[in-house]
């Protein structure tokens, strides 16, 4: 073969060897399009179809009646109908957290009344305020917060007399006794009265000793009333007995005490008729602060605390407890505590004030 035929058999080979078969390449797109299809639809098939963000969903709520409820993360607004006439704007707020390390979640939901919001309270708050119970079942915490022990002595009012220098009530409770006692001495037209107040707040450590001494036979340390600093015993020395002066009793001089004290927040802590339920003797002198209209509702009731505290169990928000009391409407309900915090529903715009029953829950009081 000439040297002109080899380069010419070359160039030709050449060519054959970079000769672009689009066909080919076509081919080849078109087999990756079907496996794309194919391994898609698996997939699909695999995991399920995606839910979309917002769900319409039907709820039933107590009274029997479905509204149609779009469901969030996020509160918001909705109306139902609780009647055929009376329409209630509702907050529904829809809460998730998982549960297990898979996938699968639970979901709480809260509903509030038009012009109601939510208070979080920790667990500690259970155990503070004017309405704890403190029995032979429930024993006090003792949290710092809770009250604000001074001493009678340099703060108490002229109209009555301290049995001791050292006995102590929290600040606020002193003060509603100044004013009771002042009360009635100027409705008999006194300028101090025969009362004398013995016995206030004990801490831990003075009812040990109390409770071994045989003072306090009944209450062991950590279950008697007067470590909420909110109960006392008040005694007269204008009529004698064997201890040289009187246990007091509302009646006689000092019926004024059971027709006006549940005005200033006050009740006997343990009444006669009641031994079986406050496990106490009945002592008409021992008396304790729980506040209005508390003290007004238990008083014209013929209760005891404990009954009251397991009365308003039955009250929520929605069927508040309705007191009147110095010409003021009250509305009283109870929330029951959630593990960890709990969300109290509150009115909005309007004076309220939350307690602890020193059990299970929250006592919620509303100024109507």
């Amino acid at each position: 073969m000439t040297r002109g035929e080899k380069q010419k058999n070359r160039r030709t080979n050449n060519g054959k060897r970079y000769r672009i078969r689009y066909d080919r390449i076509v081919i080849l797109i078109l087999v990756l399009i079907v496996l794309a299809v194919v391994i898609t639809s698996c997939v699909k098939a695999f995991f399920g179809k995606e839910e979309p963000d917002n769900l319409n969903s039907s709820q039933s709520f107590s009274n029997g009646t479905s509204v149609s409820v779009e469901t969030s993360t996020t509160s918001q607004e909705i109306n139902t109908f609780v009647s055929a006439e009376t329409t209630v704007s509702v907050e529904y707020t829809t809460e998730t957290e998982s549960v297990s390390s898979t996938d699968s979640v639970t979901s709480t939901t809260k509903t509030l009344l038009s012009g109601y919001t939510t208070e979080t309270h920790s667990n500690d708050d259970i155990y503070k305020g004017d309405l704890v119970l403190v029995n032979a079942e429930y024993d006090y915490k003792f949290y710092e917060d809770d009250i604000n022990p001074i001493t009678l002595f340099d703060n108490k009012s002229d109209s009555y007399g301290a049995g001791d220098f050292v006995t102590r009530l929290d600040k606020n409770v002193l003060k509603q006794l100044n004013e009771m006692i002042d009360a009635y001495a100027e409705s008999k037209y006194l300028d101090s009265t025969s009362i004398f107040i013995l016995d206030g707040y004990r801490t831990y450590d003075e009812q040990v000793e109390r409770h071994i001494n045989g003072k306090s036979r009944t209450f062991e340390a950590g279950y008697t009333d007067y470590h909420t600093g909110r109960t006392f015993d008040m005694f007269c020395s204008d009529t004698f007995d064997e201890i040289g002066y009187a246990y007091f009793s509302p009646t006689g001089n000092y019926r004024w005490f059971a027709q006006n004290a549940g005005n200033y927040g006050f009740i006997m802590r343990f009444p006669e008729g009641k031994e079986e339920i406050t496990g106490e003797n009945a002592r008409t002198y021992t008396y304790r602060y729980i506040g209005v209209p508390h003290a007004v509702y238990i008083n014209s009731n013929n209760l005891c605390m404990e009954e009251y505290i397991e009365l308003i169990k039955t009250h929520t928000n929605e069927n508040p407890l309705e007191i009147t009391a110095g010409g003021q409407n009250y509305a009283v309900y109870y929330v029951p505590a959630e593990e960890n915090k709990t969300d109290v529903p509150v009115p909005s715009g309007k004076m309220y004030k939350v307690s602890g029953n020193n059990a299970d829950g929250f006592i919620v009081t509303v100024i109507e």
